[in-house]
């Protein structure tokens, strides 16, 4: 077992502290620019948990609407779905370079829906997928819709920019 006790305290505070003097976007501006990020992606690190249970489960997702929704025929993500529908996701970009590096933490609360529902025949039908052909499989699916609530990007266009790496951006934008 290692001997080192880090200041927690201290390693929490960096990014608050840090943005204290950072040089914030304008937030439409940066919620534009994280929405597109996540258009080009279909990826992400989807994390839950309760308690002293987590996982971090790589997912495709779909953005529609404001949301991430996520069909999964189920997992080990649902249990800590079961006791807490606060969520995490990431997605990121291969990080080779530290001036060309591109990330964002995602915090939403998860809602469930039927897959005979309307939104999850509105989801099939905003991917393409006809619903037919999803009702004839044998496998039921479950239907996550994750509601951000705030983004948290680290970016260095930012930077080419003029503004801080890092941009918050609560979703009440």
């Amino acid at each position: 077992m290692s001997e080192f006790k880090p200041d927690f305290q201290h390693f929490q505070n960096f990014w608050i502290e840090q943005q204290k003097t950072a040089k914030h976007m304008d937030p439409k501006a940066a919620l534009d620019h994280i929405q597109n990020f996540i258009k080009a992606h279909n990826t992400c690190g989807f994390a839950t948990g309760y308690g002293d249970y987590i996982r971090c489960t790589p997912i495709e997702y779909t953005y529609m609407d404001g949301a991430f929704w996520f069909v999964s025929e189920g997992g080990s993500k649902f249990i800590g779905l079961e006791k807490n529908r606060n969520v995490s996701m990431a997605i990121f970009e291969y990080y080779g370079n530290p001036r060309d590096s591109h990330g964002l933490q995602v915090m939403a609360h998860a809602e469930f829906y039927s897959n005979t529902s309307d939104e999850f025949k509105k989801l099939l039908a905003f991917k393409g997928i006809p619903y037919d052909a999803l009702k004839a499989a044998a496998v039921e699916v479950a239907v996550v819709r994750a509601v951000p609530y705030l983004y948290e990007m680290y970016d260095t266009d930012f930077v080419k920019q003029g503004y801080d790496v890092r941009q918050i951006v609560p979703v009440e934008v």
